[in-house]
């Protein structure tokens, strides 16, 4: 009986290495797949041709905020971040452009609604910056490209940020990189045995 009990606490100590190993994966995925503007994306998407369970993060402008047709997401137009000074000359030139022109300038990024409606559906404005990370199912639709994003909720909570500006989206970035995790095999009760101290000190 002793025997099946250390197997089995070697077989959890071996399955949370492996889920450790996963979140450093994630992590430097997603530290490495961060961009600031549409040039470095539409390359990133015809080079890799990425997964749909690839995730990429942004820093960009919004350009324009559509609702889509049944009501359960928002379509956002974004360009480079670091236009916003120059945003209403920006826009003028994208106006002027053929559409197959201006679709080679933008990224759209349809913004679904959270699951569970109390949460409520994030706000957009045209010419604020914004971080959206977790954009995934990235493709060309014609000579577009565009990504999806599960919107603000308990299970990923900031997946969009607002900022001021530019500069201040990208310090904000520099000062909070995407957490490493350890990837050392834990003693599964020692973690059950912190969270119950974590509870009693609630």
């Amino acid at each position: 009986m002793r025997a099946g009990i250390d197997d089995a606490e070697t077989a959890a100590a071996e399955l949370l290495a492996e889920a450790d190993a996963e979140l450093n994966d994630q992590a430097t995925v997603e530290a490495t797949n961060f961009f600031v503007s549409v040039k470095e994306v539409r390359e990133f998407v015809k080079g890799e041709v990425p997964a749909a369970a690839v995730f990429i993060s942004v820093i960009m402008c919004v350009l324009t905020v559509e609702r889509l047709v049944n009501n359960r997401g928002t379509r956002v137009t974004l360009v480079d971040g670091f236009t916003q000074p120059h945003f209403k000359a920006y826009c003028r030139q994208l106006e002027k452009m053929d559409p197959f022109r201006r679709d080679a300038r933008v990224l759209q990024v349809t913004v679904w609604d959270p699951k569970i409606r109390s949460h409520g559906r994030p706000r957009f404005q045209t010419g604020v910056v914004y971080e959206l990370k977790k954009i995934h199912t990235m493709k060309f639709y014609h000579d577009m490209v565009q990504g999806s994003i599960q919107s603000l909720g308990t299970a990923n909570p900031g997946v969009i940020q607002e900022f001021a500006d530019f500069e201040m989206a990208k310090r904000a970035r520099l000062d909070s990189p995407a957490p490493l995790f350890n990837n050392q095999a834990r003693d599964p009760a020692d973690e059950d045995e912190k969270e119950e101290e974590e509870e009693e000190m609630m």
